[in-house]
């Protein structure tokens, strides 16, 4: 009788992942706050010359590198040109892209608000609203039809609207699923493939994209199953076009892509949401508008996560589920939508 044999286990792969492991890393501790104690504590301990503390010298000294060849980039571009802009906002009646859209109104760039409700008086002179169902895929094409013929080709898009339904999946019609689908996700990938290719022309002056995700993009909560997953597909989308702008297209220093990661929002749309504010601050819309605008003026590209706390966020993906258990005890999040009230918009931002 012959016996088979088990081959050895593998054991702990790395190959491909240490990147990964690296890039968690250098998002935690490479910062000039950190860089300073951990070389305190070093030379209190007396391992200034260890190989670790060597490796972590290299490892925050190739980060603040590639921070000075971005800002030197940034440098050399100069300063925006507003009034070559046409940029076009979805969702800007309330919330942050309101507080977004008057910012750029003081600018002398031409704005383009493309949303389900209007905006409230009085409106910018230079900024023109196109009502639009956004879940509606051939209304969004005729609304940017609109646009570029009386403003021109889009040169800098913030996909911003945002919806939500808070119920449980079980509880959620097809037509809610699609809605939110469509509105958080669909809409951003169809109107980036819609003003792409004239951001692509020699002639656009500087072009970028913003998507405005979610800190809940890394983080499941109930009642929220179709939002954070609409959110997390926004994110990877982001990132697969920041490398096919860069490493296909080679246009990754004239068109830049930035992705939002802010937490609770202070516009309405998560009313009622119960979460520890020492955990969840709470943001104002303009704090996020603020961090947008500086991204499109001085043309930065990569993520922004607002507050402090969404830095991590997305290690939670990385915890074992008893990690991950004892993530949603502490923040309470796995009834924070018992509560929920939301506001009776149907776009929400």
């Amino acid at each position: 009788m012959t016996v088979a044999t088990l081959p050895p286990s593998p054991g702990v792969i790395v190959g491909r992942n240490v990147d990964t492991v690296v890039g968690v890393v250098d998002t935690l501790i490479s910062s000039p706050v950190c860089a300073l104690l951990m070389a305190a504590n070093a030379f209190m301990r007396g391992a200034l010359t260890s190989p670790w503390m060597g490796a972590y010298t290299a490892l925050f000294a190739a980060r603040a590198g590639s921070q000075w060849l971005q800002r030197r980039s940034r440098a050399a571009r100069g300063p925006v040109d507003w009034a070559k802009q046409v940029i076009l906002v979805t969702g800007g009646s309330h919330g942050i892209g309101l507080s977004l859209v008057l910012k750029l109104a003081k600018t002398e760039a031409r704005v383009a608000v493309v949303s389900l409700a209007p905006m409230p008086e009085p409106v910018p002179s230079n900024v023109t609203q196109y009502l639009c169902d956004l879940s509606d895929p051939q209304a969004l094409e005729q609304a940017v039809d609109s646009v570029e013929r009386d403003l021109g080709s889009v040169t800098m898009l913030v996909n911003n609207a945002g919806t939500v339904c808070p119920l449980l999946v079980s509880e959620q019609s097809a037509a809610d699923i699609e809605r939110v689908a469509r509105v958080n996700f669909v809409a951003p990938m169809l109107l980036t493939r819609r003003v792409l290719p004239g951001m692509l022309r020699p002639e656009c002056p500087r072009a970028h994209i913003v998507f405005v995700a979610s800190v809940l993009a890394y983080i499941g909560v109930p009642q929220l199953a179709t939002y954070t997953a609409s959110k997390a597909g926004v994110a990877l989308f982001q990132e697969s076009l920041s490398l096919e702008l860069r490493h296909r297209l080679g246009a990754g220093d004239r068109v830049r892509t930035t992705a939002v990661f802010p937490s609770k929002v202070a516009s309405g749309m998560f009313s009622g949401l119960d979460l520890p504010q020492w955990l969840s601050p709470e943001l104002e819309p303009e704090h996020v508008a603020d961090a947008i605008f500086c991204a499109l003026r001085d043309a930065q590209d990569g993520e922004i996560n607002l507050p402090l706390f969404a830095t991590v966020a997305p290690l939670y993906m990385f915890l074992p589920r008893a990690g991950r258990r004892l993530v949603h005890w502490v923040g309470n999040s796995l009834d924070s939508m018992r509560g929920f009230r939301g506001h009776a918009k149907p776009e929400a931002l």
